[in-house]
């Protein structure tokens, strides 16, 4: 008689049974970052159930075949509900592909190389603030990537939102009604500067007398016309207690604004369902949050890798789904091998209409790829959805610029739905808009061109 190994079921056991322990640490056959660290690859550290979506079903699902209303029931249990129920009940569909599992193609080569390097060297001080062993600000990587409760984990998305450096993102954005009708559409582009942490451009770890602060982060509005010259510059801390200094610039008034902290929690431009607090899923000082507990562990289908379109104008991603086709971008899932699912409440915000929220970390990476926001009530509110890839710069891709390196790991796409009004905001990557930005990765000169209110009015109409 031939005794199965894994058993119908196991993994779901395995880590329900982890978590009821508390065990927070990551890989089932072998501890996952040790064996990142030895090998380059997850592979080695899970089972074959937790390597493929084929593994995983029993062969009821396959990679290469799409996901949708007829088939979602195999996975839900790997779905968050608000997600399962675009599938079952709104016409998402996705593509399911072959796990990713190198972790370069994961997490930007230079963070990875700084997350084993630094192993150690970090530990969270009794004012909850994170610092180096001599008590400096952090010096780059994940801070944990052997995590032992959520603080840490939270930690490592925290400090760098998409892993660089500095990043310029280009970005076109749709805002659909429930039945995916088009409302408000707009191009924009963002800065992420790092100020400490910093892997790639000089000065390294540190920008000399910014020592005290964590990033800069400022977005412009290009298109439509009557939003042009609309901009935000957000000034983080690098202390996590304390709110970021938040502006805006308003071009019909030509003067610039300073947004209370309570508007964290409002859509910045008509037709939204996306809020400042969300950027990355953890858009505020991590300190202005708390409860923090991880309620479960386990795989997700997330988009991890696959999701861009750099042969094609514009990079512009396929839709589905709603009554129009145009809700949803038709993304690429594959099987995360394990999630940490971590809970937080905005324990600083008294009016926030957030009761708290849930989020699903790859644990290979500590990356985030899906929020469910819950109202007042307790009841499930947005989604806030993301995927990747790692770009390569093919002989066929086209609009690559001179600020792009010929590799890199990046965000391609994120969906972000109201489930009580069904209204979507889609977003994604694209490699220029109106008025000549493009996308780029690892500038230093972003910090004089667009991180000042000087650059806010400059670039205003």
């Amino acid at each position: 008689m031939h005794l199965l190994k894994y058993t119908e079921g196991w993994t779901r056991r395995h880590f329900l049974e982890q978590t009821a322990k508390g065990i927070v640490a990551a890989g089932v056959l072998a501890p996952l970052f040790d064996t990142i660290a030895n090998t380059g690859s997850c592979e080695a550290a899970y089972p074959p159930e937790l390597l493929s979506i084929e593994a995983y079903t029993k062969g009821k699902l396959k990679e290469g075949q799409e996901l949708n209303a007829e088939n979602v029931d195999l996975v839900k249990d790997i779905l968050d509900p608000i997600t399962y129920w675009a599938f079952k009940h709104d016409g998402l569909v996705a593509d399911l592909v072959p796990q990713t599992r190198k972790a370069d193609w994961l997490v930007p080569k230079a963070y990875l190389d700084a997350t084993f390097h630094n192993q150690g060297k970090f530990k969270i001080f009794p004012d909850g603030n994170l610092y180096t062993l001599d008590h400096k600000p952090w010096t780059g990587g994940a801070p944990f990537p052997k995590p032992t409760n959520a603080l840490e984990i939270l930690y490592s998305n925290v400090l760098a939102w998409s892993k660089q450096d500095s990043e310029m993102g280009c970005v076109h954005e749709w805002n659909t009604d429930a039945d995916g009708n088009i409302q408000y559409e707009y191009e924009s582009f963002y800065v992420e500067y790092l100020t400490v942490g910093r892997l790639v451009n000089d000065p390294k770890p540190y920008l000399p007398g910014h020592e005290s602060q964590l990033r800069y982060s400022p977005a412009w509005l290009a298109a439509p016309e009557d939003t042009m010259g609309t901009s935000f510059l957000q000034i983080f801390p690098y202390d996590q207690r304390l709110f970021p200094e938040f502006y805006g610039y308003l071009p019909l008034l030509k003067r610039t604004r300073t947004f209370p902290n309570n508007q964290r929690f409002e859509p910045q431009l008509p037709g939204e369902t996306t809020f400042a607090s969300d950027a990355w899923m953890t858009g505020d000082p991590l300190l202005t949050w708390g409860d923090f507990k991880i309620i479960g562990k386990g795989p997700l289908l997330g988009g991890v890798h696959g999701n861009s379109r750099v042969e094609e104008k514009g990079w512009l991603l396929p839709t589905c789904g709603g009554k129009t086709g145009k809700k949803y971008f038709r993304a690429k899932l594959q099987l995360i091998p394990e999630c940490y699912i971590c809970e937080l409440s905005p324990t600083h915000y008294p009016r926030a209409p957030i009761s708290k929220k849930r989020i699903w970390f790859d644990a290979r990476t500590i990356y985030p790829f899906t929020m469910v926001a819950y109202d007042r009530q307790g009841k499930p509110w947005q989604l806030y959805q993301g995927g990747g890839d790692a770009y390569r710069k093919t002989p066929n891709a086209v609009q690559w610029n001179n600020d792009l390196p010929d590799e890199w790991v990046g965000w391609s796409y994120f969906h972000s739905m109201d489930i009580q009004s069904r209204r979507m905001t889609r977003a994604q990557i694209v490699p220029e808009i109106q008025g000549g930005y493009k996308l780029g990765i690892n500038q230093n000169r972003y910090l004089e061109e667009y991180c000042s209110m000087d650059a806010l009015r400059r670039l205003g109409r």
